[in-house]
């Protein structure tokens, strides 16, 4: 069935909308696919906008999150894993690697659900950078390569819980198995951006972090320039 559409003044805080663009005489709408988060309106404390000087009466302006695109959810059983949610529990991750010594940052990363096994999991393919060198060829030497290969699945599987609640209950019923974390080569992003390019022959101007892998071919790319063999 064909949702609701509402106007920016129907809108209320803590609810999500889908953005839909439509033209002055509203005859063509289109939905974008993204979905925002209403955090609240604006108020005169906040000095976002210009707002009149005299005691007038302020129309409501609400201010937004980005909460996801439809279609990049991880969701296998209910659990809806967003982007935020992985990439909230990266940024942790990072900060705990930081904090353990281990100088590193994740320049990138994509993932899929791995739904062909049982239990199913996700899988993330992850490149690192050294915090350091963050404006010169990234390296990660052996021995930080060690000690992530020991680590890195069971720290980013924490915070994902911690991130998402619905992923710690699906994860505690056993219906999902424990994430699968795959590092692959330097590089391998910025190239994959120019293999879709050519072989998908997508406009630059339309290119988008691929967060959520589909097609079975990029799939297969990013397990051909994994770093070291890991069952996934």
């Amino acid at each position: 069935a064909q949702p609701k559409t509402l106007l920016i003044s129907d809108i209320e805080p803590g609810n999500r909308y889908e953005l839909v663009c439509t033209t002055e005489a509203g005859l063509v709408r289109y939905r974008m696919g993204d979905v925002v988060t209403c955090t609240r309106f604006l108020c005169r404390s906040d000095d976002l906008v210009p707002l009149p000087i005299d005691q007038e009466e302020i129309p409501r302006i609400p201010l937004f999150s980005i909460a996801y695109r439809i279609g990049s959810l991880l969701d296998a059983f209910g659990e809806k894993t967003s982007e935020q949610h992985l990439m909230d529990a990266l940024q942790r991750t990072s900060v705990q690697w930081k904090e353990q010594g281990i100088p590193l940052d994740i320049y990138d990363f994509t993932s899929y659900p791995k739904l062909d096994v049982f239990p199913p999991h996700y899988v993330l393919f992850l490149e690192l950078i050294e915090e350091q060198n963050s404006k010169q060829e990234y390296k990660i030497s052996e021995k930080n390569f060690q000690l992530l290969q020991t680590m890195v699945d069971s720290e980013i599987e924490r915070q994902l819980c911690q991130t998402n609640f619905n992923y710690n209950n699906v994860r505690k019923g056993s219906k999902l198995g424990p994430l699968v974390c795959i590092l692959v080569r330097n590089g391998t992003f910025s190239n994959f951006l120019t293999d879709v390019l050519v072989t998908d022959r997508v406009s630059p101007t339309q290119i988008k972090p691929h967060r959520l892998l589909k097609n079975e071919n990029h799939i297969q790319y990013f397990y051909a320039n994994q770093i070291n063999t890991s069952s996934s």
